[in-house]
């Protein structure tokens, strides 16, 4: 029989599999990975995604698949196989290990082999598994909005390739991708029109912070930030652990130098527009206009009084707050000299960058908490430069247009006129997910395949390299821009093949069938990394600061749909913004006093005007907002997009300016219309409750159990049963609070692994979300200058349950385990629980969620779980399914109890801080145990003697005694 080529790595294996704690199938040998595979071997490694053996076209032949003669040793029917891919997102990469079942990829985690995740997860990770499985994905090519098929979309690009000559009217317009396989292919395709013309653009891209580096070190570089390695961190309009950049890896480093409140602790400074989580979790936040951040920047430049080898503009008159806040934070960056660290934010120009650069090298910081390296792609990047290509293309000089990408008609802003500009085009191609806005500007639409479902390349933000791989066939017939730039060459490489033969090109003799296929097993390349590039201050002028007056507009990515890639995303746009609690759609955010000096209140609808343009939002009163200050989320009012995003917000892209990500001059008119808010929170205040407790570090000092509240305490022998004495496993979870950043990643993690519907809009309005787990956040302080506090709340899996003993049916018992369990099958729905559930964590879902969720969606769902119907209520399980699966393995193991690490819930295997920790309270050495033993353990609601087995620890800030 013909011997079948490899088309996948063997399924991905943790680091504990590979210690030797878990039997699993090792890599083929060499001479097998050369020559091919047997049927058998084939068989197997197409578990992941049977369907790849029918593609076409330029992908590889098709191959038939024969029924297993014998099944494959690790390949067991209802187990599922995990692999590990990259994700490319923010200017970056994102390892991950996705579990497929049945060919089916459902749950992503994080690869603890990537620098970049680290084994964590956001919110958006978690979520894309959800768009690979949207059925409002384009399926066909498109020619003027009508159908066409792939042969006929092939002899356009053939015809379109013979018409080019030099390529001189040949434009290139991609996203700032980082494959080393998608730059050969474009290296290939400018070596055949050298006069070809290539941009990258993003509404939230790095140009701002490659040019500041060019205008400090004189050459465009990129900064790699190690927060793990800072003790001092000044943010400056940087949302280092959520939205910017690398935020997993922020996220994780900054909470790994504070973990242990006994050791020496890290502080954070944040300098913000708007309240981030990043601000949320800051030792001290000074809010300011986003205008005025790059001026308290130069005053902490002269209070430093370092050379800085530039010439630094005069300071800008500060007030006596102000004043105060750059004095203490200089004082403070020098304090710790090279363990400093300052970061600009993407919202700020280049100045402010550069200025951060220059800090760090008067710092001494370079080469320890940040470190510079060639940037991927030296092609014009960023909106001045996709300004220069719209006006070439009002002048028609480009007569062939290819957008890779990113809906930049959409997305830019509008005043550029890039729709019209393509209008100009008499031929443009927009290689797309989704029939989009530029796709409906374009002469031809080509589906593109998700991630998921593609082969492909990347390198992450310090350059390591990871393999894309697919799990599955693309379920629209999609193809990716290595596919189609292939055809367009005329050649007849599969993506496979590009993405090997570019690895061969690149490293040389290093290069060998079991590198690769390592490197595709683990997810990553090892030592890839791009190496130090040394920098030196170059003497430039930085500019004066600009005064602003009037309200100002800072335009900023969200939390929902980021910069609105994720707009037809249901799971992201019923996720609380971790700030102000607001699902299904943007806002204006105000400062409380802002928002009375105009007599606003929330739900208000004004109308923002800007030279012409017009946009009328709702305005939200958020507090820590910075006064005479307008935040506005990008990425909503999409009109062209799917059923879920379509007029979902409101599109602020016509206030946009070309070159900045804030502006003046705006004039706010409201109209005494109002909107309903659909918010998940309307309380943001503890009123006194002991619900999230902290302290300073000096306080901690002083009075370890600060957290610990003895006159809540009821007696032991006064309960409503007898205590069970759990001779088996207890289960029981930590959250330890000084790391929770309230990333909102758990709900997202909790929602893909327990098939949690959606309600919509008009659900959450009527209070009927149905997340199991919540993270609540309150303020504390003044509604102007307040400090937020973040915590997670699941089913607390009470002891002394009061839900328990009011159901009628016995539909929630407690288990010889401890789980507080829910029998789905005999609940009637009378609600009796949740009434006495004094946490609220139980959700009643009112209607059939799950009756009309397209076919499509239904591939995703975890066949471990049940999928519940209607009129019945729902919570937290402590992931049972988990639980039971490790006892199951540790049965057929020869053992009697499941160790340590065994038993992962959702929410803790994807917390990017890991701040959650879950296991046998009864096994001594356990991590959960020795946290439930931490001297700042509490437990809600003690007064109320429920004994809740999930604990939380203390949060403790570490605040500058001068700013104290």
């Amino acid at each position: 029989m013909k011997r079948l080529p490899v088309l996948q790595a063997a399924p991905w294996r943790s680091l504990d599999e590979r210690a030797g704690k878990r039997s699993a199938p090792e890599l083929a040998p060499l001479d097998e990975l050369d020559e091919g595979v047997s049927r058998r071997s084939f068989v197997k490694i197409m578990g992941a995604s049977v369907a790849l053996a029918t593609l076409q076209g330029c992908r590889r032949p098709a191959e038939h698949i024969y029924p297993y003669g014998r099944a494959p040793e690790d390949l067991v029917p209802g187990r599922p196989q995990r692999y590990a891919s990259a994700m490319p997102f923010a200017g970056t990469a994102f390892g991950v290990v996705v579990e497929s079942h049945e060919g089916r990829p459902t749950k992503i985690e994080g690869n603890p082999l990537h620098p970049d995740s680290r084994g964590g997860a956001s919110s958006f990770m978690q979520a894309a598994v959800l768009d690979l499985y949207d059925p409002d994905r384009s399926r066909t090519p498109r020619e003027r909005g009508e159908a066409r098929s792939w042969e006929e979309a092939t002899a356009a690009l053939h015809k379109l390739a013979a018409s080019l000559g030099d390529g001189k009217a040949l434009a290139i317009l991609t996203e700032p991708h980082r494959s080393p396989a998608l730059a050969a292919q474009l290296a290939a395709l400018q070596a055949r029109y050298p006069a070809a013309r290539v941009v990258r653009y993003a509404p939230s891209d790095r140009s701002a912070a490659l040019e500041g580096a060019r205008l400090a070190f004189g050459r465009p570089l990129e900064a790699v930030y190690a927060l793990d390695q800072a003790s001092v961190v000044l943010a400056l309009d940087a949302d280092l652990l959520h939205l910017d950049g690398s935020a997993v890896k922020h996220a994780r480093g900054f909470v790994d130098g504070r973990r242990d409140p006994a050791a020496e602790m890290n502080r954070l400074y944040a300098i913000e527009s708007s309240f981030t989580l990043t601000g949320a979790s800051a030792d001290h936040r000074l809010r300011a206009k986003s205008s005025r951040i790059y001026a308290l920047a130069v005053g902490v430049a002269h209070a430093l009084g370092r050379p800085l080898g530039c010439k630094l503009p005069p300071a800008a008159p500060l007030d006596a707050h102000e004043q105060r806040f750059v004095t203490a934070v200089a004082r403070d960056l020098a304090r710790v000299g090279a363990r400093a660290l300052v970061v600009a934010g993407e919202t700020q120009g280049a100045e402010a960058h550069a200025l951060a650069h220059l800090l760090n090298a008067a710092l001494g910081a370079i080469g320890k908490t940040v470190r510079f390296v060639a940037p991927f792609s030296g092609d014009p990047e960023g909106p001045l430069a996709l300004e220069a290509l719209a006006r070439a293309m009002d002048r028609k000089e480009i007569t062939a247009a290819l957008v890779l990408g990113g809906d930049p008609a959409y997305a830019a802003p509008r005043r550029l006129g890039l729709t019209a500009a393509l209008a100009n085009v008499p031929m443009s191609v927009c290689i797309s997910p989704w029939f989009d806005d530029t796709s409906a500007a374009c002469t031809w639409h080509l589906p593109r395949a998700h991630w998921l479902e593609s082969w492909g390349d990347v390198r992450a933000e310090d350059g390591t390299w990871s393999v894309i791989q697919p799990l599955i066939a693309p379920l629209h017939g999609g193809r990716t821009e290595l596919e189609i730039f292939e055809a367009m060459l005329g050649g007849k490489r599969s993506a496979y093949t590009i993405v090997s033969d570019t690895w061969r090109a690149a490293l040389g003799a290093r290069f060998t069938a079991t590198a690769f296929r390592r490197a595709l097993h683990d997810g990553v390349l090892a030592d890839s990394a791009f190496p130090n590039e040394q920098v030196s201050a170059v003497g430039a002028e930085l500019p004066a600061p600009r005064p602003s007056t009037g309200l100002e507009l800072s335009f900023r990515t969200d939390a929902h749909v980021y910069d609105g890639r994720f707009a037809n995303n249901a799971w992201l746009h019923e996720l609380p913004d971790p700030m102000t609690k607001l699902t299904w759609g943007n806002v204006a955010l105000l400062a409380p006093a802002t928002a009375e000096r105009l007599a606003l209140a929330d739900g208000d609808i004004v109308e923002l005007a800007r030279d012409g343009a017009l946009v009328r939002i709702p305005i939200y009163r958020a507090p820590g907002q910075a006064e005479d200050s307008i935040g506005l989320s990008l990425g909503y009012g999409r009109s062209v997009v799917g059923s879920v995003g379509a007029q979902v917000g409101v599109d602020v892209g016509p206030l946009r300016p070309v070159a900045a990500r804030f502006v003046d001059g705006i004039t706010l008119t409201k109209t005494g219309d109002k909107e309903r808010l659909a918010q998940t929170q309307e309380h943001h205040r503890m009123e006194g409750r002991p619900l999230v407790r902290e302290a300073s570090r000096a306080h901690f000092e002083e009075e370890p159990g600060f957290a610990y509240e003895p006159d809540a305490e009821h007696p032991k022998d006064v309960a409503l049963w007898p205590a069970h004495p759990y001779e088996g496993h207890r289960w029981g979870m930590v959250i330890d609070l000084q790391s929770c950043i309230g990333c909102n990643a758990c709900m997202v993690a909790c929602q893909a692994e327990n098939n949690i519907p959606v309600v919509g809009r008009d659900g959450v309005l009527r209070s009927r979300e149905m997340h199991w787990i919540r993270v609540d956040r309150y303020f504390t302080g003044s509604e102007d200058e307040p400090e937020a506090v973040v915590q997670p709340i699941g089913c607390q899996q009470c002891e002394q349950a009061p839900c328990e003993n009011v159901c009628p049916v016995g539909a929630t018992t407690h288990s010889p385990e401890g789980l507080n369990d829910m029998a789905y099958n005999r609940c009637i729905g009378t609600r009796y629980c949740a009434n006495n559930c004094p946490f609220k964590v139980r959700r009643y879902n009112f209607y059939n969620y799950n009756r009309d969720v397209p076919e499509l969606h239904r591939m995703q769902r975890n066949p471990d779980v049940t999928v519940r119907s209607r009129g019945i209520m729902e919570k937290c399980t402590y992931c049972v399914q988990r639980i039971n699966g490790a006892k199951i393995a540790a049965h057929e193991a020869g053992r009697d109890r499941v160790k340590d690490g065994e038993v992962v819930s959702a929410c803790q295997q994807t917390c990017p801080t890991k701040a959650i920790s879950f296991g046998d309270l009864n096994d001594a050495s356990s991590q959960v145990a020795k946290q439930a033993a931490d001297v700042r353990r509490y437990t809600l609601l003690e007064e109320l003697d429920v004994r809740a087995r999930t604990a939380f620890l203390g949060r403790i800030r570490n605040p500058n005694p001068e700013l104290a």
